[in-house]
């Protein structure tokens, strides 16, 4: 299937120049004609300059705006829509939602009508289209373009399920769209350690490039970065001074100490700007393994320079080789081009080895946070078995649980820096499964966290 309907991006410069710098940075949706969409992209605008949301709907001040992957998303799925109603002949400003979003919109791309390869999409991509779909034509009831249109909606209740939030315990409701769909729970697996092993040996075998490579494949796996923010990783991230590494447990062995960082280039979240075109993204703090800092300081000294004289060596004069030697900011150079490496770069990185079936930086970072999690509850396994064998009651689950509660939302996910509700129980799942044991995990909770997440993009 060959979509009509395009997402467009203006020359910056161009746009700013001539009095529209305020939306320079934003999508617009071009028509089958092909021709500006006056309605998509005028939503795109309010949207991306946080002039309407959902939420408050215009009815408050500017609120942040959502980030440029954010954006893009929303864009894709509002052509997505508007190309759909465009080969039914209908009118956007007619829709309703139960007959035409649910019952044949939704209906199509689950039977695999409206989809490229002909076969059923999943549920997610699904819910995150047709929630597109209804956002963009509120807005233009809002706007009076069209009458109000009837969404059907269903209370749902779930925990919060935070052990640093003192009423954490307390049920909380939120409306769902009455025809969302369920969406399938994802169950974690991941491949043996040895054979991630050799994987990444043969990263760091890689001519020339593998030094660098591989420890950037290394950095994903021992700190649960994505890859984008690997990325934009600069070279002062990790302060020059070893004097000035934030150690939190000095008195520790080396192998045990660990390095706090600060990253806010390309973190997901709000958009606050860009610094050398990387978006400023909200700050966080992580932990990088002492050995790892070392590692990280030794390619800055000594691999690092070898790499960014080969860009500087492309400036034909002295202020120019000056210039490049400035602007290179980010930690990782590829040493063939000189240049810095991108989320893309990265994520082709992890696939130009033989590499095990499913294996991506974004299962890199549930295997860091897995891994944790088996190495502190390893006594309170110990436990579990003798409990199983002399059948003590359920008390030793209990325990086991609010342990491994604690640990996730102490420890992993201030790392992963999300707040994810699903992953929580993703990962415990993951513990249960392991163990070969139930640990009640609120069967409630585990079916309704889809419905009241509110995560921002779709990307990782």
């Amino acid at each position: 299937m060959n979509y009509s309907y395009r997402v467009i991006y203006s020359e910056m410069n161009t746009l700013t120049g001539a009095g529209y710098g305020k939306v320079a940075r934003l999508p617009c949706i071009f028509d089958s004609r092909p021709s500006y969409h006056r309605g998509g992209s005028r939503y795109l605008q309010d949207r991306g300059l946080g002039l309407w949301d959902m939420e408050y709907r215009g009815g408050k001040e500017i609120q942040p705006p959502p980030a440029s992957i954010s954006m893009k998303n929303y864009a894709h799925r509002l052509a997505n829509f508007l190309e759909w109603c465009d080969v039914r002949t209908l009118d956007p400003m007619k829709v309703e939602y139960a007959s035409d979003l649910i019952g044949r919109y939704q209906k199509e791309m689950v039977q695999g009508i409206w989809s490229r390869g002909n076969s059923g999409l999943s549920e997610r991509t699904i819910n995150s289209r047709v929630d597109t779909a209804v956002e963009f034509l509120t807005w233009a009831t809002d706007k009076g373009m069209r009458s109000p249109m009837e969404v059907a909606t269903v209370t749902r209740t779930f925990l919060r399920g935070s052990a640093t939030s003192s009423v954490s315990h307390l049920p909380v409701q939120v409306k769902v769209r009455k025809g969302k769909l369920r969406e399938s729970k994802r169950r974690l697996g991941f491949p043996d350690e040895k054979i991630i092993a050799v994987w990444l040996a043969e990263i760091f075998n890689k001519e020339l490039v593998g030094p660098t490579e591989g420890l950037i494949c290394e950095m994903i796996l021992e700190t649960a970065l994505r890859e984008t923010e690997a990325a934009c990783f600069r070279v002062d991230t990790l302060p020059r001074n070893q004097g000035d590494w934030k150690i939190p447990n000095p008195n520790a062995a080396i192998e045990n100490q660990a390095v706090l960082v600060e990253v806010r280039y390309g973190t997901k979240g709000h958009e606050y700007g860009l610094n050398h075109g990387d978006k400023i993204g909200p700050l966080g703090t992580i932990r990088i393994p002492m050995p790892l800092a070392l590692k990280l300081h030794q390619y800055r000294e000594t691999v690092r320079p070898k790499a960014l004289s080969v860009a500087i060596r492309q400036g034909r004069t002295a202020a120019e080789q000056r210039r490049i030697r400035d602007d290179t900011v980010h930690l990782f150079i590829n040493p063939r081009t000189g240049r810095r490496y991108s989320g893309g770069n990265i994520y082709d990185i992890w696939r130009s080895v033989e590499r095990p079936k499913g294996w991506s930086p974004h299962l890199a970072r549930d295997f860091w946070a897995c891994s944790l999690l088996w190495r502190r509850i390893e006594d309170q396994r110990k436990l579990l078995e003798y409990a199983l064998r002399t059948n003590v009651d359920d008390s030793i689950l209990t325990a086991l649980q609010s342990n491994a509660l604690a640990v996730i939302q102490l420890e992993i996910q201030p790392q992963l820096r999300h707040r994810s509700k699903e992953t929580t129980m993703i990962y415990l799942q993951w513990l249960a499964d392991r163990l070969g044991v139930n640990l009640n995990l609120h069967k409630n909770w585990v079916e309704q966290l889809s419905e009241g997440s509110n995560d921002e993009g779709e990307c990782e």
